[in-house]
């Protein structure tokens, strides 16, 4: 005891020394600094970049700052502690960079002992670009474009495009977004209907890519605010095979939106029974194929970039276009369809207006009628003046409320008026809601398989759980004994999409309680008396046929945290 007491007083005494001696505090808020200072201008925007796991890279490096600091305060003597604490900081940095160069594929996108600084890696990369042959050509309306030359000013500018699009392209990417505002330029890419942030461009270099994509395209270059769409073309360099973009530009006082849609038509190219309906589902729609049951409304609702378009193209799938008189009314015709009388709304050009146009449709005896949107309110009001004795109209709603926002919005839409009759009217004809979302599809080469826990098994109805293999997400596989990135899904663990939907069937007494403005009674009404299955079930049974996760499940259909801000739309893939 009395040997421990010296020893004890001399901590101490080193400890507190540590503290007042205002130089070692200085070397280790310096090193501090210029720990957070790389994890801020590197590493974190690294991470983000290459879609790692940021919160658990960011948790590994603030556990480990902490520890470091908690070691050079423990350790008595300061210059054996300090020592230590750049060691306790080195280690996560080294061990991600050990990660990220496993991760990546590119040898020139690796870290090197002389490439640490983002700066320099970003000029390095530029002088690659400026020196490097084109890869890729682009075709537009009148064919293949020339590719600018090694003295042509315009080749920088192919270069940086190339830089853009490649990489989308490789990555499976339904959709790539430019925007350029007063902050600078931005890009993202939407994989498997998730959104993933490309690196920032200088806002030069996003004028400069839009405006050459755009002259490629055949749009207007000079003109920045107003909606152009076009249609051209990309492929590698002697390659047959081209990829098909359908470019998008808008703009307003808050800058310029430009927007490209990799092979659009094959995204939204879906059988009906690709789609995702469950067998239940299928059978509140089948009656509607008789002609003697083709007449009504029946409404379908998702929020931007969850499926809409694919499923009002599949529903219109289940008919028989010849012998079936089919029409269509859109803003924007994303799917030619054999056999089908596609109309395009021209805002700059008609002599009638949206709802005028589909009036027109309706006089002339069509079967089945697609309509897309409702933004002109009176286009529901004429779509419900047929009534049940019209033809069969598929109404597309944009919306983030599942089927309570499709009837809300069509209720508005028909003047959403306190009068029985005009209530009846807007009701009357409705059959059916279909509401969707997006579910990704698990990647069948990399999946990892467990058995579900009790409640996990309750939550899927299943009886034998240790005897149940269930699937989740993994983006690694083994390769004799070194554990690499899934080449099929690009590590992502996931492969393509697949909907998951509710189907609320809307009879007489529904239609009884929306005329009084009840949706919870309807919407009680169908799930208890006529067998409607919640969206929940419909993505719990998928998980349970190993099509996708829980986790899966659990992202997309979860409800948002109770003050929580809602999101604003965005222009996502509407396959």
């Amino acid at each position: 005891m009395a040997m421990e007491e010296p020893m004890l007083t001399f901590a101490a005494t080193a400890s507190a020394l540590n503290l007042v001696d205002f130089i070692k505090p200085i070397l280790m808020l310096v090193l501090l600094g210029a720990y957070l200072r790389v994890l801020g201008s590197i590493l974190e925007q690294d991470v983000r970049r290459l879609n790692l796991n940021v919160a658990m890279w960011n948790s590994i490096f603030l556990i480990t700052g902490c520890i470091a600091f908690v070691a050079v305060l423990a350790i008595p003597i300061f210059w054996v502690g300090f020592p230590v604490m750049v060691l306790v900081l080195l280690a996560p940095m080294l061990a991600y960079w050990k990660h990220r160069n496993d991760a990546v594929q590119d040898e020139s996108q690796k870290f090197t002992l002389s490439s640490m600084s983002m700066g320099d890696r970003m000029a390095a990369r530029k002088s690659r670009s400026d020196q490097r042959s084109a890869a890729a050509v682009l075709s537009g309306p009148k064919g293949d474009l020339q590719v600018p030359g090694e003295d042509d000013p315009l080749k920088p500018i192919h270069m940086a495009m190339e830089d853009l699009l490649l990489p989308a392209l490789e990555a499976r990417a339904s959709r790539l977004e430019v925007a350029l505002t007063k902050n600078g330029g931005s890009a993202s890419q939407i994989v498997d209907s998730v959104r993933y942030k490309r690196e920032a461009l200088a806002p030069e270099t996003a004028k400069n890519i839009i405006d050459y994509l755009k002259q490629a395209a055949g749009m207007n270059v000079e003109e920045n605010r107003k909606l152009q769409r076009a249609k051209f073309g990309i492929r590698i360099k002697n390659s047959v095979k081209s990829t098909v973009l359908h470019a998008t530009t808008s703009g307003s006082s808050q800058g310029i939106l430009f927007r490209l849609d990799f092979n659009r038509d094959q995204q939204l190219d879906r059988n009906y029974e690709d789609l995702g309906l469950e067998a239940e589902q299928h059978a509140i729609l089948l009656p509607t194929l008789d002609p003697e049951n083709r007449h009504g409304i029946i409404l379908a609702g998702a929020a931007s970039g969850q499926g809409l378009s694919t499923s009002l193209c599949g529903l219109l799938e289940r008919h028989d276009a010849y012998t079936t008189n089919i029409k269509t009314l859109e803003r924007d015709v994303q799917r030619m369809m054999e056999g089908v009388d596609h109309a395009e709304f021209d805002p700059a050009g008609p002599e009638d207006d949206y709802p005028m146009q589909l009036r027109s449709i309706l006089r002339r005896g069509p079967d089945i009628v697609m309509v897309s949107d409702l933004k002109d309110p009176a286009t529901a009001v004429q779509a419900a003046l047929p009534g049940r004795e019209g033809p069969l109209l598929y109404i597309g709603i944009p919306t983030k409320d599942g089927a309570r926002g499709v009837i809300s919005d069509w209720l508005r839409a028909n003047g959403d008026s306190k009068d029985p009759e005009v209530m009846k009217k807007a009701v009357s004809p409705l059959l059916c809601v279909v509401t969707s979302r997006i579910l990704r599809k698990l990647c069948s080469n990399c999946r990892t398989p467990f058995n579900p826990t009790a409640e996990q098994a309750k939550k899927l109805g299943i009886k034998d759980p240790a005897n149940t293999q269930l699937y989740r997400q993994s983006g690694r596989i083994q390769v004799k004994n070194k554990v690499e990135e899934c080449p099929t899904c690009g590590g992502t663990g996931f492969l393509g999409t697949i909907g998951v939907f509710e189907v609320m069937p809307i009879d007489r007494e529904a239609r009884k309680l929306l005329v009084n403005g009840d949706f919870k009674g309807a919407y009680t009404h169908a799930r208890r008396s006529l067998g409607m299955m919640l969206m929940q079930e419909a993505g719990l049974r998928k998980v349970a046929r190993g099509e996708t996760s829980l986790e899966e499940v659990a992202r997309v259909l979860s409800p948002p945290k109770a003050g929580a801000p809602r999101s604003k739309s965005v222009g996502a893939s509407a396959s």
